[in-house]
């Protein structure tokens, strides 16, 4: 008993004085800021020494001393110094999972460099950060692009701790990608590297990456007993954010060895740690996991409280305001730059009229050859007007060129975000439709629909991160999805594939979630509301070499009887899916010559309403 007592009071002599040290050095830290006012380098180092200070322990406040670092640097005309701060404030943004802001201040810095023609150590960073952004995006072959770039610009350098991040990232993209080959060998060599510097805090870092990497590729075992290795090391170094990707990987991995019990904990650990640092994607992602897990285990509700938190991260995370927010600074970020480089010209272009003068004034004093001058005065006046003119024109030509690309890139982003609400949706709807089945029919037959269902999701989380689905996959997963709906329609549904061979292919690529919200809506819409005979048609042809075409036909109520269904409701239903669909098609069509084309037909017999065909015209892309 005594010597429990004593143990204890040892832990809590242990926590104060720990706690005192902290203050003790944050107090330092403030006081060494107030008393450098000037705006001066001094004062950007004060203020970047405490952005570093809360980056560890709590992330958030970082942002407002490397913003006014920023504003000092710009202050004082130094590019170097407003490149690297922009380069750090974005990695603060990146680890937040604010990839939108972090963008913003990656171009920034990189534009930056390019105009001072910076050399590979001074570039370096600001392109590692940026090939993160892009991978944080969704945009992985420009990520592989720029982290390509890194990793050769580093063999400019000495070797040490920065190289075994470059390697790291690389390997990153690599299994965005599914190059898992390829990720293993860049891992792998970042922790040879870390292990030839002797590094052991990136040693384990590197350790632990390997652990996700075996969790990607289905070893799971060897992911688990990876990752809880790291545990004890990055707890006694009081390593939050690396703890909590520990447990996300652990609970990852148990959960896709389907023992969603265990799982449950680890979640709870890494969102208890993402909540306290402020990041906000991570536990976002944590939250969906905890969905899932408490869904399967039938404790609802713990799962509705997680989807509620993963819904508030999410609109937090894609507000208007927030898109707003970067329109805003994307725009001042193109304005100042044209207004920069105007003021340039203008300072050029003076030059130039004081080097006329100066002409004109020695044509008047040299009248022996004043006819002479006069002509070669003209000819090289034309000529630099010309010149003039034509980098103008070049300036303007390479201004258009950036703003396609920014628009591009905005599309792009909206397409991923919008993706990413489509197929959590998608998850849900199945969930519902499942679990009245499980609790009101037999129980033997649980297994059997779960493991269904697990199919289904696990294909859902292959093909989430990519863009297009080969027509064989499509079938199998349209295939998966009408089993699950026919047993929930307690097996009173009948369907059928007219599939065409020559569109059977595996190198025929459509949109990934194109076609099933239309096959939902049928179900939902048309044959729910008839009790016997439901019948449903998808046929999939190939019209023309450029051309994949898909109808799906029901022969339920019709859209007019279904509507007037809805409107008697309290709250007339509205199908997200659809809604969300019509949207990804209109960006999905952005700037492309050929387009996704929907044509939806009322069928009738004697002006009695016997079913919907929806017809879909998908241009092919061919791999």
């Amino acid at each position: 008993m005594q010597k429990n007592l004593f143990i204890l009071l040892s832990l809590s002599i242990s926590s104060i004085i720990y706690a005192q040290e902290k203050n003790q050095q944050l107090d330092s830290l403030l006081l060494n800021l107030e008393t450098t006012q000037q705006k001066d380098t001094l004062r950007i180092n004060n203020l970047m020494a405490l952005s570093n200070y809360h980056f560890l322990k709590d992330i958030e406040k970082s942002v407002p001393y490397a913003t006014e670092a920023i504003g000092i640097a710009q202050f004082l005309n130094d590019s170097l110094k407003t490149s690297v701060l922009k380069t750090e404030l974005a990695r603060i943004y990146v680890t937040r999972g604010l990839f939108k802001e972090a963008l913003v201040q990656c171009l920034d810095a990189v534009t930056i460099l390019d105009s001072i023609k910076a050399n590979p150590e001074q570039k370096i960073q600001a392109q590692n950060i940026l090939s993160t952004v892009y991978r944080g995006y969704g945009n992985n072959e420009k990520s592989l692009e720029t982290a390509l770039k890194v990793v050769e610009l580093s063999k400019q350098l000495p070797v040490d701790d920065k190289t075994v991040r470059y390697y790291y990232n690389l390997g990153q993209t690599y299994t965005q990608l599914k190059d898992f080959k390829n990720a293993e060998k860049s891992t792998l060599k970042a922790l040879e590297i870390a292990k030839q510097i002797k590094n052991k805090h990136l040693e384990m870092i590197m350790t632990s990456v390997l652990g996700d990497y075996y969790k990607n590729t289905g070893d799971y075992d060897k992911a688990i007993t990876i990752s809880k290795s790291s545990i004890p090391y990055y707890k006694s170094k009081k390593q939050d954010r690396n703890l909590a990707s520990s447990y996300r990987i652990l609970g990852e991995s148990e959960s896709l060895k389907g023992n969603y019990k265990a799982a449950i904990p680890y979640y709870e650990k890494a969102l208890e740690i993402y909540d306290r640092t402020g990041n906000l994607h991570y536990a976002k992602i944590t939250n969906q996991n905890l969905y899932i897990a408490y869904s399967i285990i039938k404790n609802k509700e713990k799962a509705s409280l997680a989807n509620q938190r993963y819904n508030v991260l999410k609109d937090s995370l894609d507000s208007k305001e927030r898109k707003e927010l970067l329109a805003d600074m994307q725009t001042k970020y193109e304005t100042d730059k044209i207004k920069s480089e105007k003021d340039i010209a203008e300072k050029q272009l003076q030059i130039s009229n004081l080097e006329i003068s100066k002409n004109r004034n020695l044509f008047i004093g040299s009248s022996i050859i004043a006819a002479l001058i006069l002509l070669s005065s003209l000819i090289y006046y034309s000529r630099f007007k010309a010149k003039k003119q034509a980098e103008i024109i070049t300036l303007e030509l390479k201004e258009t060129q950036k703003r396609l690309a920014v628009e591009k890139q905005y599309k792009d982003s909206e397409l991923k975000a919008l993706k990413a609400q489509m197929n959590p949706h998608f998850i849900f709807n199945a969930l519902n439709s499942i679990q009245d089945y499980i609790v009101l029919n037999q129980k033997h037959l649980a297994s059997d629909y779960l493991g269904k269902f697990a199919d289904l999701i696990r294909n859902y989380l292959h093909f989430s991160d990519t863009g297009f689905i080969s027509i064989p996959e499509e079938i199998q997963n349209l295939n998966l999805y009408l089993e699950l709906e026919k047993l929930r329609f307690e097996d009173a549904l009948e369907y059928n594939f007219n599939i065409e061979s020559t569109a059977n292919s595996e190198t025929i690529k459509i949109p990934t979630m194109l076609i099933q919200p239309y096959v939902e809506n049928a179900l939902k819409h048309g044959l729910l509301h008839k009790k016997d005979n439901r019948k449903l048609s998808i046929t999939i042809s190939k019209p023309s070499e450029k051309i994949i075409q898909c109808i799906i036909e029901d022969n339920g109520i019709g859209r007019e009887k279904s509507k007037a269904i809805n409107q008697k409701r309290q709250q007339q239903h509205k199908s997200f899916a659809l809604k969300a669909t019509t949207e990804r098609l209109d960006l999905l069509n952005y700037g492309k010559e050929r387009k996704i084309g929907v044509e939806i037909l009322d069928l009738k017999h004697n002006d009695e309403a016997t079913g919907t065909k929806v017809i879909l015209n998908i241009p092919i892309v061919n791999t």
